[in-house]
């Protein structure tokens, strides 16, 4: 398994705001490169980390200041690029909210839900666990 560390620490903590994003972005998109992921697969990666970046920066804190950890390994057996994020916001699985009816006419759909649903699509794994007051949102996606 290899780590990805930036500035040589081994976790990128941000402050949960979205003007953060575009560092987390760059950072991201610089390891993808660096393991020759194919576009496809690095802009599936991009669109889930900018999803949940911006649902932490958006809801996890209630309004209030807080941060985002994330770090970034790659199982290099797998091929798998495995994103972690974490918080110490609000309690939240997202995978257990209820899917959005995508069938329903525009009108009638509810807000919200779209974006985890599409981050479930896009990634290979997705995994949730709170652990020590702590949100753990745990994606995979293999780089082949």
């Amino acid at each position: 398994m290899k780590h990805f560390t930036y500035q040589g620490k081994a976790k990128l903590i941000l402050p949960a705001e979205r003007a953060a994003l575009e560092g987390l972005r760059d950072w991201v998109e610089e390891i993808a490169d660096s393991l020759a992921t194919p576009l496809r697969a690095k802009h599936q990666i991009l669109i889930a980390v900018d999803e949940i970046f911006t649902n932490i920066a958006s809801y996890s804190y209630a309004g209030k200041p807080g941060f985002a950890g994330v770090s970034v390994d790659f199982d290099e057996e797998a091929r798998e690029l495995i994103l972690t994020f974490e918080d110490e916001g609000v309690a939240y699985n997202p995978l257990e909210a209820r899917e959005p009816d995508i069938e329903a006419a525009l009108e009638d759909r509810e807000i919200g839900g779209l974006g985890i649903l599409m981050v479930r699509q896009l990634m290979d794994s997705v995994e949730y666990k709170r652990e020590e007051n702590r949100n753990i949102l745990i994606l995979k996606k293999r780089t082949v």
